[in-house]
């Protein structure tokens, strides 16, 4: 509607001289009809009058939208103009070319064409980089922490803040905060931190100092840094060297008994030494052996190589003495000694290790919280060497000692290595005694036996074990090997239930220059009761190809997750082709075996 205010011909009576209206009425009639003629629709004056209408793409004529859309939209499909607002398209277009070449871009063209009455929906991107293999590009972390009792409400506002050790001046950046409750029912707040200060360094913070949290909104908070179970110091014998043990396994628990208010805290053995062959002793010599029969260890996962001969036997062929000719390398076990023989039996031949299977170091899993030197006293099991064993199975068993009396729990047994580890409960077991399980009735005699010690280090730093976060750059992980097609940095996959041939034109003008581009589709066939396949075709001038694989339909080993090898793939280079396939019509199932491309 127009706007009368607008309008020459209402103004005429106002404009016009008095004079001249009263001596000549017609002559003002006149100018007053030419004027409405002129203003109405489709004469000159309507044109003038209407310029910023016609400028405006919500008001203006469908003629002037259409010319609007030709000059703003040209680059979008005829379906685009069918299906949607012209004029609101119009004034968002200048988003849509800023974003070209973006996700946003395709996105936008999607759901115009593909998904304008489904918003649950929205176009799915893959991008194969993220699943290529690349050499050393596994994240690593190595988590840092301090903890705090009965943190605040506000405590989780914290993240992203800055912690401030008041004695200390130690600096930290807090990336994440997580809160929960020690065994005595201890409400306990770990941070974690991020070090940016070269400086100022996480590793300065002291136990029991004032910690100052600033949070982003620039909130202070005070709170006390707790000593934690920092780390392990090993004992010390009276020749200077560490009592870190023999015949130790990773992952072995390594007991914790704490006297004062400490709990929580979970230690394993983590590394262990690795090492040769010293000598072979002799526990029994048997009988029928020759000097020069070959004394060896089986070759396995603990270590290889080591072997020697005998030297010296007496008048019935008892060995009496061995030489070690090459002492073999990365034993990390002990391991059951053999005499190659052709005539002698019953010889029990020991290899003897200064440090193979000793404690390297120990892996703290929980520091706990409140650990302090003085009330905390660290128990390692006793590594046992056995012979003579008669009715094996100790994992579990209370083991006595039959001379000492002594007790202790079996918790680890290797029959291939003859060491158990006992955890003890009361008393010292004998070397050269028989212990004999309560349960069972089995009973060893025990060859020898190794401790190791340490003390508790106190701290307040949780330096957690470092760690993977992903797969990436794992030989064995599910990445696929670049090829500079299909897995390469600069290619990426659109998901869409459309024919590649209703969008293809259309995603050429958002397309990103020097990428290269495949699409996904979902295929859906009446022959086909579970259906997974689909297409994988580049952009421009590749042909598409479906490929399936079929089984009968009476097989009952079927399963949707599985490919079935020994059926035929059928490859179809068109979908149209598929209802006419004459192999698809004799099969009950149907489904996708895996997706390529060909040129």
């Amino acid at each position: 509607m127009q706007d009368s205010s607008k309008l020459i011909s209402t103004q005429i009576e106002n404009t016009i001289p008095q004079f001249i209206r009263m001596e000549y009425p017609n002559f003002v009639d006149f100018i007053k009809y030419y004027y409405e003629w002129m203003e109405q629709q489709g004469a000159p004056y309507q044109f003038i009058a209407n310029t910023l209408n016609y400028a405006d793409v919500d008001r203006t004529s469908l003629e002037f939208l259409d010319i609007f859309g030709k000059n703003f939209l040209q680059p979008l499909p005829d379906v685009i103009y069918d299906q949607n607002n012209i004029a609101t398209l119009v004034k968002y277009i200048e988003q849509y070319y800023s974003a070209r070449g973006s996700e946003k871009a395709f996105k936008f063209l999607f759901r115009l064409f593909e998904y304008k009455n489904d918003f649950d929906n929205e176009l799915e991107f893959y991008y194969p980089s993220y699943d290529m293999l690349r050499i050393s590009d596994g994240k690593w972390v190595t988590e840092k922490s301090l903890k705090i009792i009965d943190p605040p409400d506000e405590v989780m506002e914290w993240e992203a803040g800055q912690v401030v050790g008041e004695t200390s001046g130690a600096i930290a950046v807090i990336d994440e905060i997580k809160v929960y409750q020690s065994t005595s029912g201890v409400y306990i707040a770990e941070i974690f931190l991020l070090a940016f200060d070269v400086i100022h360094t996480t590793d300065k913070f002291i136990c029991g100092e004032n910690i100052l949290v600033i949070t982003k909104e620039l909130k202070e908070y005070t709170a006390i840094n707790e000593n934690i179970f920092y780390d392990i110091k090993f004992d010390i014998d009276e020749n200077g060297n560490e009592l870190c043990g023999k015949f130790y396994i990773p992952d072995q628990r390594v007991k914790i008994i704490n006297s004062g208010v400490g709990e929580n805290a979970r230690v394993v053995i983590d590394n262990i030494r690795k090492g040769t062959v010293d000598s072979f002793s002799i526990v029994d010599g048997g009988s029928g052996y020759m000097v020069g029969d070959k004394v060896y260890i089986n070759d396995g996962d603990y270590g290889s190589g080591a072997y020697g001969k005998v030297t010296e036997i007496d008048g019935s062929g008892a060995i009496t003495n061995t030489e070690l000719i090459f002492g073999g390398h990365d034993y990390q076990q002990c391991q059951y000694v053999i005499v190659d023989s052709i005539n002698g039996s019953n010889a029990i031949l020991m290899m003897e290790t200064e440090n193979v299977g000793s404690v390297l170091n120990v892996e703290i899993r929980d520091f706990g919280i409140n650990y302090l030197t003085d009330d905390t006293t660290i128990e390692f099991n006793t590594s046992m060497r056995i012979i003579n064993v008669d009715k094996d199975g100790f994992v579990g068993e209370k083991i006595v000692g039959d001379n000492s009396g002594a007790t202790g729990v079996v918790e680890y047994w290797s029959p291939e290595t003859g060491v158990v580890s006992v955890n003890i409960t009361s008393g010292e077991f004998v070397v050269g005694e028989r212990f004999t399980g309560q349960r069972y009735g089995g009973s060893a005699e025990i060859y020898d036996m190794s401790l190791a010690k340490a003390k508790l280090v106190e701290g307040c730093l949780c330096n957690y074990k470092g760690r993977y976060i992903n797969m990436d750059g794992h030989i064995s992980s599910l990445k696929y090997i670049q090829d500079s097609y299909f897995y390469q940095m600069f290619s990426y996959m659109l998901r869409t239930s459309k024919d590649k041939e209703e969008w293809h034109d259309m995603v050429k003008n958002v397309h990103p220059a020097g990428t290269i581009g495949f699409s996904y589709r979902d295929i859906i066939s009446q022959y086909f009761i579970e259906s997974y396949g689909g297409f994988i075709s580049p952009y421009l001038d590749t042909t598409e190809f479906y490929k399936f694989r079929w089984q009968p339909e009476d097989d009952e080993r079927y399963d949707s997750n599985t490919q079935i090898k020994q059926y035929k793939d059928i490859i179809i280079d068109d979908i149209i082709n598929i209802n006419n396939n004459n192999i698809l019509n004799k099969t009950g199932f149907c489904f996708g075996s895996e997706i390529n491309i060909t040129d």
